[in-house]
């Protein structure tokens, strides 16, 4: 059959772009649990790995059993979605994430930087430690330094919240989601 691999070579192009429900990246961190309460938050978030930025926005769905977390570019097309509700994980990484950019970590530090400290205490495994103070938190694994948040003010919410993922050496940025957004 001479058509043979001229379909296969089309249907591997055509799955190329499709988005598709995942289990986590090997390796990587796991959420952690429900935010605990019912919340709706929305943040701009600007990813930086290397001289290369990338806006966003941020939409979190929050209850006291579930989160869902939707990721887009500033055109409003879908980079990332997380839903984790009944101990039951789905993350869709679509090919507009940067591929520097593990749909896991980046969903593991935006809980870092807003999470309550004890509902993310809560979900730390054997080898993960979180040190916080009002200036910050530090997560590590078996001693090094995975990710840190930098709070730069009393309120974190009123002013842009670096996040600094050390695997994987790239920065976001959390900044207050604007009234008409």
């Amino acid at each position: 059959m001479p058509h043979r691999p001229l379909f296969l070579i089309a249907l591997l192009v055509s799955l190329s772009g499709c988005q598709l429900w995942a289990p986590p990246d090997e390796g990587s961190r796991l959420p952690a649990p429900p935010f605990g309460e019912y919340r709706e938050i929305q943040r701009g978030l600007e990813m930086r790995v290397g001289d290369d930025i990338h806006a966003a926005r941020a939409r979190f769905s929050l209850t006291p059993d579930s989160t869902h977390i939707v990721i887009t570019n500033e055109r409003d097309e879908l980079m990332v979605e997380m839903r984790y509700q009944q101990k039951r994980l789905q993350v869709r990484r679509t090919p507009r994430l940067p591929p520097a950019i593990s749909a896991d970590d980046l969903i593991a530090d935006l809980q870092l930087a807003l999470w309550p400290l004890e509902r993310l205490r809560a979900g730390l495994t054997p080898g993960w430690t979180l040190a916080a103070d009002d200036e910050g938190r530090i997560l590590r694994f078996n001693g090094t330094t995975e990710a840190q948040v930098d709070y730069q003010s009393d309120e974190p919410s009123s002013r842009p919240l670096p996040v600094y993922n050390a695997r994987h050496d790239y920065l976001l940025i959390l900044s207050p989601a604007d009234p008409g957004g």
